[in-house]
């Protein structure tokens, strides 16, 4: 009990003192999306500027070559070949969400996951599964900026990839799953803030954030929390480190919306569930 106690309290001694320096010890490719971030977000950028940061991503080139040249970005038939024009194409905000989308990637296979590989890439799938669902259900309900709603699905767990980046540190806490699990809870909320602050992140999507576990039961949803609470309860892949139930998801969202027909929500997954293959599409480009 002692030993637990221990080797959890050096981890939250370093989890702590992080957050209270500001330096927060990110993997390489996170370190790429700060830049990538920065470049995208500067408002003196051009797009020359922020194409010769995405120039320095490889993979994040390729995929965003062929989100332009998608059946969804284009209608004309004519491909793009070069980053710039990609860009022009695409737009700044999908090309900033796929930039988190390739970050993830990269994070759940990335070495410093190399011990908890089998979590990183169910929270990693999980992500993409509430992106693309929170984005589809905000087409539904004609949310004024889909866009918005799919980069908030994606880092809607972004502490969580953070823990586990730190989790080699202290290799002695994969002995218990559990302990585990409640360790990366118990930061969860405040780690996020920390990395979605140095990310950059509006403050639209922070505060939606720190209120995706409540719901304001006003149908058809159209804040963005309500929407991300839907989409969570929702997904097919569950967060491995949530504690609730799929049936408790259920009954919560029933609960939530308890003023509303259950076929009439359950009639809206089912159309989001359709349509999410071009937000899928857009994230795994």
């Amino acid at each position: 009990m002692n030993e637990i106690k221990d080797r959890r309290a050096a981890f939250n001694a370093v989890i702590e003192q992080e957050l209270k320096s500001g330096e927060l010890v990110f993997p390489t490719s996170m370190q790429a999306a700060v830049k990538i971030r920065r470049a995208l977000e500067a408002p003196d950028a051009g797009l020359s500027s922020v194409a010769k940061v995405i120039n320095l991503e490889p993979l994040l080139s390729v995929k965003l070559l062929r989100m332009a040249n998608s059946v969804f970005f284009n209608s004309s038939g004519v491909d793009v070949t070069d980053v710039q024009r990609a860009l022009m194409r695409v737009g700044v905000n999908n090309a900033r969400t796929l930039a988190f989308a390739v970050i993830g990637d990269q994070l759940a296979s990335a070495a410093e996951f190399a011990p908890v590989w089998r979590l990183a890439d169910q929270l990693w799938r999980h992500s993409l599964d509430v992106a693309s669902l929170a984005y589809s259900i905000a087409v539904q309900v004609d949310y004024s900026v889909p866009d918005t709603v799919l980069l908030a699905g994606m880092v809607h767990d972004i502490g969580q990839f953070y823990l586990l980046s730190r989790v080699h540190d202290f290799p002695e806490l994969l002995n218990e799953e559990s302990e585990l699990a409640e360790f990366i809870l118990d930061w969860n909320w405040r780690v996020s803030q920390a990395v979605l602050t140095a990310l950059g992140t509006p403050e639209q999507i922070m505060e939606a954030l720190e209120e995706q576990n409540e719901c304001s039961g006003i149908w058809p949803p159209h804040k963005l929390s309500d929407i991300l609470f839907l989409a969570n309860s929702a997904a097919g892949t569950p967060n491995p480190f949530s504690t609730v139930s799929l049936e408790e998801l259920i009954a919560h969202r029933q609960q939530a919306f308890e003023g509303v027909d259950h076929e009439t929500v359950n009639h809206l997954l089912d159309e989001a569930r359709i349509r999410r293959a071009a937000a899928m599409a857009m994230l795994t480009a």
